[in-house]
């Protein structure tokens, strides 16, 4: 008797926890939940909160444990809106490069140049100068300077603002490049038979006369000339000679010459010591 009297006992518990009616069935559906992330149409060279400069120091970057000691290539990448450019490295065994070490970028807003400006670590290039004709960037030169190591120039065809950034493991230089909308004038770099005449420009000028720009790995000597109407000239002749495989800066002060309306011939010399003038700049001088 108590046996089953336990059992009914149990039978009442059960019931009373089940709370149903006899047959009765409770379901408790979830609702589903879908998560939808909607695709971004931004392009790299945009993406992000970096900010872009428009004028002087982009960056100064730096990375210790640097092994760069070459650029290997640079690559240029227009996306919709932006330009972005990568510039490779080698370490001294000529496997890709992790850190580049200290870098500078700026804008010659001006001049319409982003420059780069390597450590003396890196003191080699594979590659020398390409022209792309971008909306942004037109061309770029690698350039050996005596006194400042390697550059790189990025030639603008019109005003923009830029970033720069640096990644490892392999080491990169990127640098974003996005239109300002400016409208005004780039002064305008010369090239032509193997040399760029970044100054000066065309227009009035002052003595000294500053000549600046770069030249060809193939060229030993730039001639510069000053000649006007009456044909009172003077020469120089600058020595280039690199020891690179890249573009090799000149630079020269004409401390006098002719008056009035001048023109400033730029080129180089020939096989037989001959020059060979391909720039010319008009200007006007006292």
């Amino acid at each position: 008797m108590r046996f089953v009297s336990l059992v009914a006992a149990l039978g009442l518990l059960v019931a009373s926890c089940t709370g149903s009616e006899p047959g009765e069935t409770t379901t408790t559906t979830t609702p589903s939940t879908t998560t939808t992330t909607e695709a971004t149409d931004t392009p790299a060279c945009l993406s992000g909160d970096m900010p872009f400069v428009e004028e002087g120091t982009v960056a100064a970057l730096d990375s210790p444990g640097r092994d760069a000691r070459a650029i290997a290539g640079i690559r240029w990448d227009p996306l919709e809106g932006c330009e972005r450019v990568e510039i490779e490295f080698l370490s001294a065994t000529g496997a890709p490069a992790t850190r580049i070490g200290p870098v500078g970028v700026s804008m010659l807003a001006e001049s319409g140049i982003v420059r780069v400006t390597l450590s003396d670590d890196v003191v080699d290039s594979a590659v020398a100068d390409s022209t792309l004709n971008g909306t942004l960037v037109d061309k770029w030169f690698v350039v050996e300077d005596s006194e400042d190591g390697l550059t790189v120039d990025l030639h603008l065809n019109e005003r923009a603002a830029a970033r720069a950034l640096t990644s490892t493991s392999p080491a990169r230089l990127v640098i974003d490049l996005r239109g300002t909308g400016n409208d005004l004038p780039l002064a305008e770099s010369l090239s032509a038979g193997g040399v760029v005449v970044l100054s000066p420009q065309a227009g009035v000028g002052l003595y000294p006369l500053q000549v600046a720009g770069y030249a060809a790995p193939e060229v030993d000597a730039v001639r510069l000339r000053l000649t006007d109407s009456a044909e009172i000239s003077i020469d120089r002749a600058v020595s280039t000679l690199s020891t690179t495989h890249v573009w090799r800066a000149f630079s020269a002060a004409l401390s006098d010459g002719p008056s009035g309306s001048v023109l400033l011939l730029v080129g180089t010399v020939n096989a037989v010591g001959e020059p060979v003038f391909t720039i010319e700049v008009p200007l006007d001088l006292p």
